[in-house]
């Protein structure tokens, strides 16, 4: 079985989210996949979770967290202790499809270069749209999503490189962390973008697979976060993945371009009276600041097993869209700004 079908474990984050973690599990009890094992880390929930799991669901191991470690602790803790061949990232506010794994597995079999791959999400309440596609990088270092709120289309049905995978359901060859999984610092936010672009790094691809579907409950967990939490994060860790993962080269340009751009939004929300906005930017260069020297130290690791030249990477899976994007981008921002 092991050689037809390679173990794979699906590793669950719960945090005070009971309804929404047993739907999740419901939908995986209907999976077709036979060889698997369920992972639910539980960041010390207070509202019944652990007992309502081991009541309903007793073949689910659980990890007992002892203090909310976030959405990056509670995911490297589960993967400590699974066993499987391939990781599967799924968010607790997901429903997958019955057959949602075995395309996944055949995209492995069918290429030995592929390190990370995702499923075609769609929106939850709104099952007639896309959460997300594929995500690209741009010379400013932000990222450019496609298929984000579109209908189902025909370029949506084809597997495609891509340089990011969404962190609500992607599988991970385990031979991709050999430098480790998510960055401890980054609680949440941009964590799968920083352990897709060190997979690119190894010499490893990431693609989207449109045959595997699932369902996907979008802000369910952000709902419960304030605005300048998210932001800050959000700015830290995108800062600290560019210095960790671009080559000398690369950094050199996209570090001025994405600074320079992070301090035009400092200054068009201070003009806009959104102080809050403002002060999450300054405050995350700060952090990058600070901790430099230990975010070089770990940018030697990941340089030191580049097997892939920047360029090439980026000939694939770099994208840089028009201005109009930018500006929706920012009115995104801005709106949930004023939540």
């Amino acid at each position: 079985m092991e050689m037809i079908y390679p173990k794979v474990s699906i590793i669950i984050v719960n945090f005070n989210q009971k309804q929404l973690t047993l739907n999740c599990l419901k939908s995986l009890g209907k999976i077709s996949y036979p060889n698997y094992e369920i992972i639910v880390v539980d960041n010390n929930s207070q509202d019944g979770s652990v007992n309502a799991i081991a009541k309903l669901f007793p073949k689910v191991r659980q990890v007992l967290v002892k203090s909310n470690s976030g959405y990056v602790g509670g995911n490297n803790m589960g993967i400590k202790h699974a066993k499987g061949e391939y990781i599967l990232i799924l968010n607790n506010d997901t429903k997958v499809t019955p057959e949602f794994i075995e395309p996944l597995i055949e995209d492995f079999k069918n290429n030995p270069n592929l390190g990370i791959v995702q499923s075609k999400i769609f929106i939850m309440d709104k099952p007639n749209l896309l959460d997300n596609v594929a995500s690209y990088l741009t010379n400013t270092g932000f990222l450019y999503h496609v298929g984000y709120l579109d209908t189902d289309k025909a370029e949506y049905q084809k597997y495609r490189e891509t340089f990011a995978a969404k962190g609500a359901c992607m599988l991970v060859k385990k031979d991709v962390l050999k430098l480790g999984a998510f960055d401890e610092e980054f609680w949440c936010y941009f964590e799968e973008s920083d352990l897709c672009w060190r997979a690119w790094v190894m010499g490893y691809h990431v693609a989207f697979e449109p045959r595997s579907i699932i369902y996907h409950k979008m802000g369910a967990t952000s709902i419960t976060m304030r605005s300048d939490f998210i932001n800050y994060h959000s700015f830290k860790n995108r800062i600290r993945t560019i210095i960790k993962n671009a080559s000398l080269t690369t950094l050199f340009w996209m570090l001025p371009i994405h600074l320079t751009t992070c301090i035009g939004l400092v200054i068009f929300f201070l003009l806009s009276g959104q102080i809050s906005g403002s002060l999450s930017i300054l405050k995350a260069i700060g952090w990058n600041v600070r901790v430099f020297s230990e975010t070089w130290k770990l940018r030697k690791k990941v340089q030191s097993k580049r097997r892939i030249l920047d360029t090439d990477i980026f000939n694939k899976v770099m994208k840089n869209p028009s201005l109009s994007f930018y500006l929706h981008h920012l009115s995104l921002v801005r709106a949930n700004l004023t939540k």
